[in-house]
């Protein structure tokens, strides 16, 4: 196991085995890639931490979808749209 920079810590599959404990203890402070034959497989990170991330990922895909739905809207005249009430 080895840590690459601050927030992240690498270490091999069969580290994760034997080493449990000290990999998840830095969780804490750091991500963990874990590797099998030298190349990234996976990483692992605080459910704090992947919490923050999914708020953040679900914040700039309603933003895009926003910007999307706006340069339509531009691009669009009164008869692309149907009344509900009379639909």
């Amino acid at each position: 196991m080895m840590t690459v920079r601050e927030p992240t810590t690498i270490a091999a599959i069969s580290e994760l085995r034997n080493k449990t404990e000290a990999i998840l203890s830095r969780l804490r402070d750091t991500q963990v890639v874990l590797e099998r034959h030298k190349k990234a497989v996976a990483v692992m990170l605080d459910y704090k931490k992947f919490e923050e991330l999914q708020t953040m990922l679900d914040f700039a895909e309603d933003y895009i979808l926003g910007m999307i739905a706006l340069e339509r809207d531009k691009k669009s005249s009164k008869k692309d749209f149907v009344d509900l009430e009379s639909w």
